[in-house]
């Protein structure tokens, strides 16, 4: 037979419940903010393009994102605009990023290597 557990209740007192609202309150006005930007994330994630693939990259590599950004010599503001689909990244940052994250760029769609043109 199992024993009941037994409940401790603690009473809260005014300003640790007056703290404890106020938290409350400002959680509930940032989520709808949070929920956009969660599906900036995943649309810009989704994207068939190689800003997409480099983003789902970055989202399932195994370095954190302070410090992937400290790494490829931007901040964090910057990688997470980046992510959300706000802003591009400069070449430079790019070439880093692919280093870092050992990915290589290879064309799609084409089984032919570009050819120069025939300027006459």
């Amino acid at each position: 037979m199992r024993k009941a557990q037994r409940r401790i209740v603690v009473r809260l007192g005014a300003a640790v419940m007056k703290r404890f609202r106020r938290s409350r309150s400002l959680i509930a006005a940032e989520l709808p903010e949070l929920i956009a930007k969660d599906q900036r994330l995943y649309d810009a994630m989704r994207e068939a393009t190689t800003s997409g693939a480099l983003r789902r990259a970055i989202h399932s590599g195994k370095i954190l994102l302070p410090d992937l950004a400290e790494r490829a010599g931007t901040d964090m503001d910057t990688l997470d605009s980046f992510l959300t689909g706000e802003r591009a990244l400069t070449s430079d940052v790019i070439d880093r990023l692919t280093k870092i994250l050992k990915l290589k760029l290879a064309a799609i769609g084409s089984k032919q290597s570009p050819t120069p043109s025939k300027a006459g």
